[in-house]
This record gives structure tokens, sequence and C-alpha cells, in this order.
């Protein structure tokens, strides 16, 4: 099998499924995700325990070289149909131009797989043109939008469903980092015994995300101005042993720059700011009222705050404030 151009994740999978293989796979990108699923299940899959013992080997870019890793991929599998070589680790390897002359002529009975986890490959380069004609995969980070649908179809697959705002507290409080969410997702699956929907409270309770005191509850606090109800947020959430200042300020600047894109875009419709910024459908609704609370001077003012502290809470003109007290001084400044 030959791919031209950048493969699809669930085509590779199912063609490895149906035992359909490549000769070479580069993974690539800066979702380490999708590289570890595909190699990982190249690695368990193709290969009964019997022959692996001769026939597999798992190379890291930082003790190996192409020359190293290219004489094992021309030998013949022993008593198997394939061989597998996986290189992982790939960016750690001085030189990628060696591979050439083996993407030019591969071996058919060797299916090498190699795991680069950078973001980009110059396609500019002799190297890229010899491996474009080979399976390439460009494991990209998922916009903050499509996190929840993920999530979705994650545990759907394993047969479980999830409420919509149990998702968002998932997706929000979690990051962009597939591997990590997939984990705690796991550990929800785990703890759900016969019972096959995952709620708010199993998230509160095995993820240890409060559905009542988090950076979300507060962040809404915050757009619809509500002075005393954030204050009560941040005295429970800084009193969490999952607490952390740099986190939160994250969260916290990241708000007020979209707050100030939707202010500065005057758009009003809320599915036409998700369609043009990416905005996912929870969180548009405290951009849309911190734009109609905030002049657009208040949201710059916000901003450098954010930036203030960012820099307090490492250490820069802060001689001893606590992360709740300077969580405390961040919303007297702000509301």
């Amino acid at each position: 099998m030959a791919a031209e151009g950048i493969a699809d994740f669930s085509k590779i999978l199912n063609d490895l499924k149906s035992k359909c293989y490549a000769p070479i796979y580069f993974l690539f990108g800066e979702e380490h995700y999708y590289i570890d699923e595909i190699s990982s299940y190249i690695e368990k899959n193709v290969l009964n325990e019997a022959d692996k013992s001769f026939n597999q080997i798992v190379f890291y870019g930082k003790d190996a070289d192409a020359e190293t890793v290219i004489s094992n991929a021309r030998r013949f599998p022993m008593m198997a149909p394939y061989q597998v070589i996986i290189l992982k680790e790939a960016q750690g390897i001085k030189s990628l131009e060696g591979f050439i002359p083996y993407f030019e002529k591969p071996v058919d009975s060797t299916i090498l797989v190699i795991c680069y986890k950078k973001d980009k490959v110059d396609k500019r380069t002799s190297f890229y043109k010899a491996l474009s004609k080979h399976v390439l995969f460009d494991s990209k980070k998922l916009y903050d939008n499509e996190l929840p649908r993920w999530i979705k179809n994650y545990l759907t697959v394993r047969k479980f469903t999830i409420s919509d705002r149990a998702v968002q507290l998932v997706a929000d409080s979690l990051g962009r980092d597939l591997a990590k969410i997939a984990n705690e997702l796991e550990k929800l699956i785990i703890n759900k015994n016969d019972e096959k929907e995952i709620t708010d409270t199993d998230v509160e309770l095995k993820i240890g995300i409060s559905k009542e005191f988090n950076i979300f509850e507060l962040i809404n606090t915050i757009a619809t101005k509500n002075s005393a109800r954030a204050f009560h947020i941040a005295h429970h959430m800084s009193k969490s042993k999952e607490f952390s200042i740099i986190a939160t300020l994250i969260n916290m600047n990241n708000f007020f720059n979209k707050a100030y894109i939707v202010k500065s875009s005057n758009i009003k419709d809320k599915f036409e700011l998700q369609k043009r910024f990416g905005f996912n459908q929870f969180q548009v609704q405290d951009y849309m009222a911190a734009a109609q609370r905030y002049s657009i001077d208040e949201l710059e003012k916000c901003i450098r705050i954010m930036h203030e502290y960012d820099l307090k809470s490492k250490g820069v003109n802060n001689i001893s404030a606590t992360p709740d007290e300077l969580l405390k001084e961040i919303l007297i400044k702000i509301l």
C-alpha cells in the first residue's frame, strides 16, 4: 500500500487491522497520541509473540543512526511473513537524509515505522520527496472546539455515554493533550463497573475536577462580573491540592484574549462566532457575556493584569505572596 500526501488516522488503523501493510510509515506531528497509537498497534499486532523474538526491533533516535536502522531493515524475516522495525523518537537522529536510499527502494517484507515527534517536515527537501510515496501521517493537535466530539467518540467506541456538561469539564480542564485525556477517561471507565453513563459526579470524584469550584465556573462569574460568587469560587479553588496559579492564569488570559476578539468583531450571533473563530459552544457564551459587560479598554487592562501576574507567579516582583493571595489580588484588580 502506498499513499500520496497525508494519510488519515482511521484509514491507517483500518488497513492495519485488515493486515494491509505498507513498507514504510512516517508518523510526525505535535500530537503524540496518534503517533503512539499507530506505532503501538503495529508493535503489538503485526507479529505473534514467537515471531517477534527474531523479527521485531525497536530503535530509539538518540541511540541509533540511519545506517544501523537501514541495515536491519534490509534483512529478510526469519520464518515469518514480515519483520517490523520501529524507530521511536526519530527527532533524536542527527540526520534523516541517510534514509533516502532506503525510501527509494524499500524491502517489501519489512515494515519500517518512523516516529518523528516534531510538528513539521520540510516539503522542499529531497528527504520529503523520497518519503512522499509512502504512508505519511501528520498528527496535528485538535482545536479546543474539536475536543468535546473527540471525547464523546472515544467513549462511544467503548460503549459509554457522557453528558455534555461532563464532556466540557473534561475538555476544558485537561487541555489538548489527548494522551492525558485518554488516560483520565480510562480511569472513569474502569470505575464504572456495569454502568455505561459518565456523569458530572464521576468526573468530579475520579478526575478531581469540581463541577462547582473550577476555573470555568470562575471565568463564568468574571464574564458576568459577579464579584461575590467569583471570590467564593476562588477561595475553594485555591484550597484544592490540584490548584495551580499558573494554569489558572493561562485559562484566564486565554479567556480575556478571546473576549477581546469578540468585542472587536462586533459579531452578536454565537453561531457565527463559533464558525468564524472556532470557539466551542459552551465557552462562546462567556466570551459574549464579557464583551457585553467590559469595554475594550477594560479588556486590554485585564490582559495586562494577566501578564503582570504571570511574572509574579514565577517570582518576578513577588517576595512572599502565595498563589491563593495572587488570585485574590487579580480578582480585586479585575472586578
